[in-house]
């Protein structure tokens, strides 16, 4: 399969392009170029012929502002008409678990989003005006709301990677939401994913991608402290939300094999290894 990727050097996407690799048939176009320079790259995406789409690239995280917001909006609006032009029959697209709004409990695709922020409401935009330009165009358009995704090679400011060079450089962490529970799903597991979809689902819909269970920060603490051989986190904390992943369970056969204690300790082996931060 012909696939065009945006933000294929990012975290997800450096995962995403490993795995898709390891099928010998597919033929991947890595999009180097920027996306608002499109007179660029348009022309190298039409003589490509891609068969499916999967954009991931959003640009300036973790710069959440209305600015950088509307910005990829406009990016992506403009990327997905283009591919309905030139015939790309299968569009893929991330979006966030954001998107519900932190709504409490246990959240299915068929719950109504409630944006908060201008991010989430850019992320829900771009879904809603990216399915009518895809239906216009006989494009089948693949949503995915990402959960809390980790592992190697994410920002060093997200949680379980400050975390963890908390505790191997000494630090004492400052953690802003001591009581929050979180979907977190290993980044390998989500990548899994998105290749299912690619090459299985041919029709529109929405997917969530997460564990489908909840995770305290203490309980990350205490896995972390326990791989590091220090004491654990004495801290007390509640739940929030996490994904129904029984859409994409039921309808590609996909559901994460890593567990948060195996994932976190890859992540830290993947510290210890390239002896870095990451």
């Amino acid at each position: 399969m012909r696939i065009f990727i945006t933000g294929g050097t990012g975290f997800i996407g450096k995962h995403l392009v490993k795995k898709l690799r390891e099928d010998k048939s597919n033929e991947l176009f890595l999009l180097s170029k920027d996306l608002a320079d499109t007179e660029n790259w348009k022309k190298e995406i039409e003589d490509f012929k891609p068969e499916a789409c999967i954009h991931l690239a959003w640009e300036g995280l973790p710069d959440y502002s209305t600015g950088t917001s509307i910005k990829n909006l406009n990016y992506g609006l403009n990327l997905i008409k283009f591919l309905a032009e030139i015939g790309c029959p299968r569009v893929i697209v991330a979006g966030s678990c954001w998107e519900y709004g932190g709504q409490p409990g246990k959240l299915s695709e068929d719950t109504p989003p409630k944006p908060l922020n201008a991010f989430s409401a850019a992320k829900n935009a771009l879904h809603w005006l990216g399915q009518e330009i895809a239906k216009e165009n006989n494009t089948s358009f693949i949503w995915t709301r990402f959960f809390y995704i980790y592992g190697p090679g994410q920002r060093k400011e997200s949680l379980i990677p400050y975390l963890i060079n908390c505790v191997k450089t000494g630090k004492t962490p400052e953690i802003k939401n001591p009581f929050a529970k979180n979907d977190f799903v290993y980044v390998e597991d989500a990548v899994k994913a998105i290749s299912l979809l690619v090459k299985n689902c041919k029709e529109s819909g929405v997917y969530n991608i997460g564990s489908g269970y909840l995770t305290s920060v203490q309980e990350i603490i205490k896995i972390i402290f326990l791989e590091t051989s220090l004491a654990s986190s004495k801290n007390r904390l509640a739940p929030y939300f996490y994904a129904d992943i029984s859409k994409i369970k039921k309808e590609v056969g996909w559901e994460p094999k890593t567990s948060i204690d195996e994932g976190i300790k890859k992540t830290i082996d993947y510290i210890k290894n390239s002896n870095r931060e990451l």
